[in-house]
Protein backbone atom coordinates (compact mmCIF):
# COMPACT_ATOMS: atom_id res chain seq x y z
CA UNK A 1 0.00 0.00 0.00
CA UNK A 2 3.14 2.38 0.97
CA UNK A 3 4.82 1.82 -2.45
CA UNK A 4 1.24 1.92 -3.98
CA UNK A 5 0.62 5.43 -2.41
CA UNK A 6 4.27 6.84 -3.24
CA UNK A 7 4.77 6.20 -6.48
CA UNK A 8 0.51 7.02 -7.78
CA UNK A 9 0.32 10.60 -5.42
CA UNK A 10 2.58 12.51 -7.15
CA UNK A 11 1.05 11.15 -10.77
CA UNK A 12 -2.25 11.98 -9.73
CA UNK A 13 -1.66 15.31 -8.47
CA UNK A 14 -0.16 16.14 -11.31
CA UNK A 15 -2.83 15.05 -13.50
CA UNK A 16 -5.49 16.69 -11.25
CA UNK A 17 -3.09 20.49 -11.55
CA UNK A 18 -3.06 20.15 -15.23
CA UNK A 19 -6.68 18.67 -15.42
CA UNK A 20 -8.17 21.63 -13.16
CA UNK A 21 -5.96 24.41 -14.74
CA UNK A 22 -7.20 23.29 -18.34
CA UNK A 23 -10.55 23.70 -17.14
CA UNK A 24 -9.68 26.96 -15.84
CA UNK A 25 -8.65 28.16 -19.12
CA UNK A 26 -11.51 26.74 -21.04
CA UNK A 27 -14.02 28.65 -18.97
CA UNK A 28 -11.97 31.66 -18.21
CA UNK A 29 -9.03 32.34 -20.64
CA UNK A 30 -9.75 29.99 -23.78
CA UNK A 31 -8.06 32.61 -25.76
CA UNK A 32 -4.89 31.34 -25.21
CA UNK A 33 -1.93 29.19 -27.01
CA UNK A 34 -1.66 27.01 -23.77
CA UNK A 35 -5.02 25.04 -23.97
CA UNK A 36 -2.60 22.38 -26.31
CA UNK A 37 0.22 22.21 -23.95
CA UNK A 38 -2.41 21.82 -21.14
CA UNK A 39 -4.32 19.04 -22.95
CA UNK A 40 -0.87 16.99 -24.64
CA UNK A 41 0.84 17.18 -20.89
CA UNK A 42 -2.12 16.10 -19.09
CA UNK A 43 -3.14 12.89 -21.67
CA UNK A 44 0.78 12.51 -21.30
CA UNK A 45 0.53 12.31 -17.71
CA UNK A 46 -2.75 10.00 -17.77
CA UNK A 47 -0.40 7.71 -20.12
CA UNK A 48 2.02 7.35 -16.96
CA UNK A 49 -0.56 7.01 -14.13
CA UNK A 50 -2.11 3.94 -16.98
CA UNK A 51 1.31 2.36 -16.93
CA UNK A 52 1.63 2.60 -12.94
CA UNK A 53 -1.33 0.76 -12.71
CA UNK A 54 -0.37 -1.72 -14.72
CA UNK A 55 3.12 -2.31 -12.81
CA UNK A 56 1.57 -2.00 -9.46
CA UNK A 57 -0.83 -4.55 -10.14
CA UNK A 58 1.33 -6.51 -12.40
CA UNK A 59 -1.46 -7.03 -15.24
CA UNK A 60 0.44 -8.92 -17.96
CA UNK A 61 -2.04 -8.57 -20.38
CA UNK A 62 -3.15 -5.28 -19.93
CA UNK A 63 0.37 -4.36 -20.41
CA UNK A 64 0.91 -6.59 -23.74
CA UNK A 65 -2.27 -4.70 -24.83
CA UNK A 66 -1.59 -1.34 -24.35
CA UNK A 67 2.35 -1.80 -25.33
CA UNK A 68 0.65 -2.81 -28.35
CA UNK A 69 -1.71 -0.06 -28.99
CA UNK A 70 1.05 2.43 -27.82
CA UNK A 71 3.58 0.83 -30.57
CA UNK A 72 0.71 1.22 -33.67
CA UNK A 73 0.11 4.68 -32.77
CA UNK A 74 3.91 5.27 -32.99
CA UNK A 75 4.32 3.71 -36.32
CA UNK A 76 1.32 5.15 -37.81
CA UNK A 77 2.74 8.71 -36.44
CA UNK A 78 5.84 7.68 -37.86
CA UNK A 79 4.44 6.98 -40.94
CA UNK A 80 2.21 9.62 -41.50
CA UNK A 81 4.85 12.02 -40.84
CA UNK A 82 7.33 10.37 -43.10
CA UNK A 83 4.99 10.48 -46.27
CA UNK A 84 2.97 13.15 -45.66
CA UNK A 85 4.29 15.13 -48.66
CA UNK A 86 1.79 12.87 -50.70
CA UNK A 87 -0.63 13.94 -48.87
CA UNK A 88 0.59 17.73 -49.16
CA UNK A 89 1.44 18.06 -52.80
CA UNK A 90 -2.38 16.54 -53.72
CA UNK A 91 -3.64 19.60 -51.20
CA UNK A 92 -2.06 21.63 -53.47
CA UNK A 93 -3.12 20.43 -56.56
CA UNK A 94 -6.34 20.93 -55.24
CA UNK A 95 -6.27 23.84 -54.13
CA UNK A 96 -4.52 25.74 -56.70
CA UNK A 97 -7.75 23.76 -59.05
CA UNK A 98 -10.25 25.60 -56.56
CA UNK A 99 -8.40 28.73 -55.33
CA UNK A 100 -5.98 29.44 -58.54
CA UNK A 101 -2.19 29.75 -57.67
CA UNK A 102 -0.28 32.05 -55.13
CA UNK A 103 1.81 31.88 -52.47
CA UNK A 104 -0.84 31.17 -49.79
CA UNK A 105 -2.57 28.91 -51.83
CA UNK A 106 1.00 26.82 -52.39
CA UNK A 107 1.70 26.25 -48.71
CA UNK A 108 0.84 22.58 -48.70
CA UNK A 109 3.57 22.47 -51.32
CA UNK A 110 6.51 24.24 -49.30
CA UNK A 111 5.70 22.20 -46.54
CA UNK A 112 5.86 18.91 -48.82
CA UNK A 113 9.27 19.66 -50.16
CA UNK A 114 10.34 20.48 -46.02
CA UNK A 115 8.96 17.34 -45.73
CA UNK A 116 10.91 15.56 -48.51
CA UNK A 117 14.03 16.99 -47.00
CA UNK A 118 13.70 16.12 -43.44
CA UNK A 119 13.19 12.46 -44.50
CA UNK A 120 16.27 12.53 -46.66
CA UNK A 121 18.15 13.85 -43.41
CA UNK A 122 17.01 10.97 -41.47
CA UNK A 123 17.26 8.35 -43.32
CA UNK A 124 20.03 8.91 -45.78
CA UNK A 125 22.07 11.73 -42.90
CA UNK A 126 23.67 13.31 -46.32
CA UNK A 127 25.97 15.56 -43.95
CA UNK A 128 29.80 15.00 -44.28
CA UNK A 129 32.22 17.12 -42.48
CA UNK A 130 34.70 16.73 -39.96
CA UNK A 131 32.98 15.30 -35.92
CA UNK A 132 32.58 18.45 -34.64
CA UNK A 133 30.93 20.14 -37.30
CA UNK A 134 29.18 17.35 -37.80
CA UNK A 135 27.74 16.64 -34.06
CA UNK A 136 26.18 20.48 -34.40
CA UNK A 137 24.76 20.39 -37.80
CA UNK A 138 22.90 17.29 -37.04
CA UNK A 139 22.18 18.15 -33.02
CA UNK A 140 21.31 21.46 -34.14
CA UNK A 141 18.58 20.45 -37.41
CA UNK A 142 17.36 17.75 -35.23
CA UNK A 143 16.40 20.32 -32.72
CA UNK A 144 15.02 22.30 -34.95
CA UNK A 145 12.73 19.33 -36.38
CA UNK A 146 11.18 18.24 -33.29
CA UNK A 147 10.92 21.47 -32.15
CA UNK A 148 8.73 22.41 -34.80
CA UNK A 149 6.69 19.34 -35.19
CA UNK A 150 6.19 19.71 -30.90
CA UNK A 151 5.08 23.08 -31.58
CA UNK A 152 2.61 22.23 -34.80
CA UNK A 153 0.97 19.45 -33.26
CA UNK A 154 0.43 21.82 -29.95
CA UNK A 155 -1.03 24.68 -31.73
CA UNK A 156 -3.69 21.90 -33.97
CA UNK A 157 -4.78 20.56 -30.46
CA UNK A 158 -5.28 24.35 -29.56
CA UNK A 159 -7.42 24.84 -32.37
CA UNK A 160 -9.45 21.32 -32.19
CA UNK A 161 -9.81 22.14 -28.50
CA UNK A 162 -10.79 25.93 -29.03
CA UNK A 163 -13.74 24.28 -30.95
CA UNK A 164 -15.40 22.75 -27.14
CA UNK A 165 -17.40 26.09 -26.95
CA UNK A 166 -20.83 25.92 -26.11
CA UNK A 167 -21.56 29.83 -25.67
CA UNK A 168 -24.85 30.89 -23.43
CA UNK A 169 -27.62 32.48 -25.20
CA UNK A 170 -27.43 35.85 -23.91
CA UNK A 171 -25.16 37.57 -26.35
CA UNK A 172 -26.01 41.51 -27.24
CA UNK A 173 -23.10 41.65 -29.75
CA UNK A 174 -22.49 38.85 -32.75
CA UNK A 175 -19.12 40.09 -34.29
CA UNK A 176 -18.53 38.63 -37.82
CA UNK A 177 -14.91 38.86 -39.28
CA UNK A 178 -14.45 39.52 -42.49
CA UNK A 179 -12.52 37.47 -45.39
CA UNK A 180 -12.46 38.91 -49.20
CA UNK A 181 -15.07 38.88 -51.51
CA UNK A 182 -15.64 36.95 -54.57
CA UNK A 183 -15.08 38.86 -57.99
CA UNK A 184 -14.56 42.05 -55.20
CA UNK A 185 -18.04 42.06 -54.12
CA UNK A 186 -19.92 38.25 -53.91
CA UNK A 187 -19.71 36.76 -50.49
CA UNK A 188 -18.15 33.40 -51.28
CA UNK A 189 -18.44 29.98 -49.34
CA UNK A 190 -15.51 30.46 -46.99
CA UNK A 191 -17.01 34.13 -45.66
CA UNK A 192 -21.08 32.80 -46.21
CA UNK A 193 -20.43 29.93 -43.63
CA UNK A 194 -18.83 32.17 -41.04
CA UNK A 195 -22.47 34.84 -41.90
CA UNK A 196 -24.56 31.60 -41.57
CA UNK A 197 -23.16 30.41 -38.63
CA UNK A 198 -23.54 33.89 -36.75
CA UNK A 199 -27.00 33.95 -38.18
CA UNK A 200 -28.07 30.78 -37.01
CA UNK A 201 -27.04 31.53 -33.19
CA UNK A 202 -29.38 34.91 -33.71
CA UNK A 203 -31.87 32.58 -34.34
CA UNK A 204 -31.43 30.12 -31.80
CA UNK A 205 -31.01 32.91 -29.14
CA UNK A 206 -33.83 35.17 -30.27
CA UNK A 207 -35.84 31.58 -30.10
CA UNK A 208 -34.60 30.19 -26.92
CA UNK A 209 -34.23 33.51 -24.57
CA UNK A 210 -35.91 36.28 -26.89
CA UNK A 211 -33.21 38.10 -26.42
CA UNK A 212 -32.01 40.10 -30.10
CA UNK A 213 -28.30 40.59 -30.34
CA UNK A 214 -27.13 42.74 -33.14
CA UNK A 215 -24.63 41.32 -36.11
CA UNK A 216 -22.08 43.47 -36.48
CA UNK A 217 -20.04 42.70 -39.71
CA UNK A 218 -16.33 43.74 -39.68
CA UNK A 219 -14.40 44.22 -42.83
CA UNK A 220 -12.62 46.65 -44.68
CA UNK A 221 -12.54 47.10 -48.56
CA UNK A 222 -9.67 45.81 -49.90
CA UNK A 223 -7.43 46.77 -52.82
CA UNK A 224 -9.37 44.62 -54.85
CA UNK A 225 -12.94 44.64 -53.70
CA UNK A 226 -15.24 47.25 -55.08
CA UNK A 227 -17.04 47.41 -51.42
CA UNK A 228 -16.23 47.37 -48.08
CA UNK A 229 -16.40 43.17 -47.05
CA UNK A 230 -18.68 44.57 -44.10
CA UNK A 231 -21.23 46.19 -46.40
CA UNK A 232 -21.56 42.65 -48.84
CA UNK A 233 -21.87 41.00 -45.65
CA UNK A 234 -24.45 42.96 -43.87
CA UNK A 235 -26.66 42.68 -47.69
CA UNK A 236 -25.83 38.78 -47.29
CA UNK A 237 -27.66 38.71 -43.73
CA UNK A 238 -30.58 40.78 -44.56
CA UNK A 239 -31.38 38.94 -47.65
CA UNK A 240 -31.26 35.53 -45.36
CA UNK A 241 -33.85 37.47 -42.79
CA UNK A 242 -32.25 39.05 -40.92
CA UNK A 243 -33.58 42.52 -39.85
CA UNK A 244 -31.40 45.59 -41.15
CA UNK A 245 -31.93 47.19 -37.46
CA UNK A 246 -29.95 44.31 -35.97
CA UNK A 247 -27.45 45.11 -37.82
CA UNK A 248 -24.40 47.39 -37.40
CA UNK A 249 -21.24 47.69 -40.02
CA UNK A 250 -17.34 48.26 -39.25
CA UNK A 251 -15.94 48.93 -42.13
CA UNK A 252 -12.21 50.41 -42.08
CA UNK A 253 -10.31 47.17 -40.50
CA UNK A 254 -8.13 45.09 -43.04
CA UNK A 255 -6.77 42.21 -40.44
CA UNK A 256 -8.28 40.50 -37.72
CA UNK A 257 -6.68 42.83 -34.55
CA UNK A 258 -8.41 45.67 -36.37
CA UNK A 259 -11.35 43.52 -36.54
CA UNK A 260 -11.21 43.82 -32.82
CA UNK A 261 -9.62 46.83 -31.85
CA UNK A 262 -12.39 48.73 -34.75
CA UNK A 263 -15.63 46.44 -33.45
CA UNK A 264 -15.26 47.38 -29.86
CA UNK A 265 -15.32 51.18 -31.21
CA UNK A 266 -18.51 50.50 -33.24
CA UNK A 267 -20.06 48.82 -30.17
CA UNK A 268 -18.89 51.62 -27.69
CA UNK A 269 -21.01 54.16 -30.35
CA UNK A 270 -23.83 51.79 -30.43
CA UNK A 271 -24.85 52.47 -26.64
CA UNK A 272 -22.72 49.21 -25.37
CA UNK A 273 -19.65 48.61 -23.17
CA UNK A 274 -16.57 46.47 -22.31
CA UNK A 275 -19.40 44.48 -20.10
CA UNK A 276 -21.76 44.31 -22.64
CA UNK A 277 -22.07 40.16 -23.45
CA UNK A 278 -20.36 39.47 -27.13
CA UNK A 279 -19.25 36.57 -28.85
CA UNK A 280 -17.32 36.05 -32.74
CA UNK A 281 -17.42 34.25 -35.33
CA UNK A 282 -15.08 33.48 -37.46
CA UNK A 283 -13.47 29.97 -39.45
CA UNK A 284 -12.86 27.39 -37.27
CA UNK A 285 -9.57 27.35 -38.12
CA UNK A 286 -9.21 31.09 -36.94
CA UNK A 287 -10.63 31.21 -33.83
CA UNK A 288 -7.88 30.58 -31.85
CA UNK A 289 -5.96 33.44 -33.52
CA UNK A 290 -8.94 35.55 -33.26
CA UNK A 291 -9.16 35.25 -29.56
CA UNK A 292 -5.85 35.62 -28.70
CA UNK A 293 -6.07 39.67 -30.80
CA UNK A 294 -9.79 39.91 -28.78
CA UNK A 295 -7.69 39.31 -25.26
CA UNK A 296 -4.91 41.24 -26.86
CA UNK A 297 -7.36 44.09 -27.60
CA UNK A 298 -8.90 43.49 -23.90
CA UNK A 299 -12.27 42.32 -25.92
CA UNK A 300 -14.04 39.71 -23.56
CA UNK A 301 -15.32 37.57 -26.12
CA UNK A 302 -14.93 34.28 -27.03
CA UNK A 303 -15.07 32.61 -30.97
CA UNK A 304 -17.65 30.28 -32.36
CA UNK A 305 -16.17 28.33 -35.85
CA UNK A 306 -17.89 28.30 -38.44
CA UNK A 307 -16.77 24.40 -40.80
CA UNK A 308 -14.34 24.99 -43.61
CA UNK A 309 -14.22 23.10 -46.67
CA UNK A 310 -11.72 20.09 -46.09
CA UNK A 311 -9.50 20.67 -49.42
CA UNK A 312 -8.72 24.37 -47.92
CA UNK A 313 -7.74 23.45 -43.85
CA UNK A 314 -4.70 22.23 -44.61
CA UNK A 315 -3.09 25.43 -46.22
CA UNK A 316 -5.54 27.55 -43.81
CA UNK A 317 -3.60 25.53 -40.67
CA UNK A 318 -0.26 25.59 -42.10
CA UNK A 319 -0.99 29.35 -42.53
CA UNK A 320 -2.57 30.33 -38.39
CA UNK A 321 0.70 28.25 -37.18
CA UNK A 322 3.02 30.75 -39.19
CA UNK A 323 0.99 33.78 -37.75
CA UNK A 324 0.93 32.48 -34.64
CA UNK A 325 4.50 31.61 -35.08
CA UNK A 326 5.42 35.05 -35.87
CA UNK A 327 2.89 36.46 -32.96
CA UNK A 328 5.54 34.77 -30.35
CA UNK A 329 8.09 35.45 -32.13
CA UNK A 330 10.55 36.80 -29.22
CA UNK A 331 10.12 33.11 -27.34
CA UNK A 332 10.59 31.36 -30.23
CA UNK A 333 13.68 33.35 -31.19
CA UNK A 334 14.81 32.22 -27.30
CA UNK A 335 14.41 28.58 -27.91
CA UNK A 336 16.35 28.76 -31.07
CA UNK A 337 19.10 30.72 -29.47
CA UNK A 338 19.35 27.73 -26.67
CA UNK A 339 18.68 25.08 -29.22
CA UNK A 340 21.92 26.66 -31.18
CA UNK A 341 23.95 27.42 -28.24
CA UNK A 342 23.77 23.43 -26.88
CA UNK A 343 24.33 22.27 -30.29
CA UNK A 344 27.50 24.71 -30.38
CA UNK A 345 28.13 23.05 -26.76
CA UNK A 346 28.23 19.60 -28.00
CA UNK A 347 30.32 20.34 -30.96
CA UNK A 348 33.16 21.93 -28.93
CA UNK A 349 32.67 18.50 -26.52
CA UNK A 350 33.38 16.40 -30.05
CA UNK A 351 35.76 18.38 -30.55
CA UNK A 352 37.56 18.16 -27.08
CA UNK A 353 37.25 14.53 -26.80
CA UNK A 354 39.02 14.02 -30.44
CA UNK A 355 41.61 16.09 -28.75
CA UNK A 356 42.37 13.64 -26.07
Amino acid sequence: MFTLTVILIPTLIILFLLGGTLCTYLIRNRNSSLLGWLVNLSLITLLILLVQLISIFNNVTLGIIVGIIIAVIGLLIFLGLTLSFIFLFANAIIVWRREGYSLSSSLTLIVGIGVILVDIFVFFNPIHAPAPLQTFISTFLTMIIFYILLTVWNTITSIIVYQWYFPKKDKDYIIVLGSGLIDGYKVGRLLGNRINTAIDFYHQQLKSTHKRAKLLFSGGQGGDEKLPESVAMQRYAIDHGVPETDTLVEDRSVNTNQNMQFSAQVIQQDGGSKQSKKIFVTNNYHTLRAGILAHKQKMAAYGLGAPTPFYFLPNAIIREYLALFVMHKWFHTVMFGLMFALSVALGIVTLITQGH
